[in-house]
């Protein structure tokens, strides 16, 4: 595996942002970006800090999963929107972060990256990053959301455990080419910005199309567990709310929320 540290200067280079990454900040090993995002938060930070990570020693997943990573192999990246006249509800900031993400690793690594619910970014069925939103009440009304996001850029096979190994990836173990994690960074950074840059009339049915494109579509075959109960069915839409509708294969429809609900790899 190669190794070599971000460099701020070279993930800036070509951004011209507007919301997302107008101010970067790079961290060299702590407990969790996120972590870190939420001191500036109550620091005062602005709307828009990136902190980007070069090793994560606890970082959290969904359902308080760990998300492993070996020191410079991924991108590590935690963003804070400050939400004030709260358009951003329920689990739209984490499905904005995923096509995001999808976009960006397309985009930078030429692999075909795609989302499984709500927020997993998988290449050819395998794990190669995801997302955690956490949010908390901003005084004077509206959120504060602080967006983890975590992509395997440099891994082996090697680098992950017998129980990930089967289905988990990284970007250079897809790719044709070399990846520069410098470019995947920045790639990220730009299609967050282009989308929380955008955050106005008509969020939501923006963000719930290019979910579906970058999904597999309406008609997927799709397993499910949410509170200890397992579902299979085929994905029918995404309500206006952002809850997955799901034909459920003993009969009847389902909504499905992204905040308790996981997809069961087959």
């Amino acid at each position: 595996m190669r190794h070599g540290s971000l460099d701020i200067a070279g993930i800036r280079a070509g951004l011209a942002c507007r919301r997302v990454g107008r101010q970067i900040e790079l961290v060299d090993s702590v407990a969790s970006s996120n972590d870190v995002a939420w001191q500036r938060v109550e620091a005062g930070c602005e709307d828009g800090l990136v902190i980007l990570a070069e090793h994560q020693r606890s970082g959290r997943g969904r359902f308080g999963r760990v998300w492993e990573s070996p020191r410079g192999a991924s991108v590590l990246c935690s963003v804070v929107i400050v939400d004030e006249s709260a358009v951003l509800k329920g689990g739209l900031p984490g499905l904005i972060c995923a096509v995001a993400a999808c976009d960006a690793i397309r985009s930078a690594a030429a692999v075909p990256a795609e989302i499984r619910w709500p927020n997993d970014l998988v290449v050819n069925g395998r794990k190669v990053g995801g997302v955690l939103v956490e949010s908390r009440p901003r005084n004077g009304g509206g959120r504060v959301f602080v967006a983890g996001m975590g992509i395997n850029c440099l891994q082996q096979a090697a680098h992950f455990g017998p129980e990930l190994r089967e289905r988990a990836t990284s970007l250079e173990m897809e790719s044709p080419g070399p990846i520069d994690r410098a470019g995947v960074a920045r790639s990220l950074v730009r299609a967050l910005d282009a989308w929380f840059a955008e955050a106005g009339p008509g969020l939501s049915e923006r963000v719930r199309a290019a979910w579906l494109a970058r999904a597999g579509g309406l008609g997927l075959a799709i397993r499910l567990r949410q509170g200890g109960r397992e579902y299979s069915g085929v994905v029918l839409d995404l309500d206006p709310t952002l809850a997955l509708v799901v034909q459920l294969d003993q009969g009847g429809r389902m909504l499905f929320e992204a905040d308790s609900t996981t997809v069961q790899e087959t």
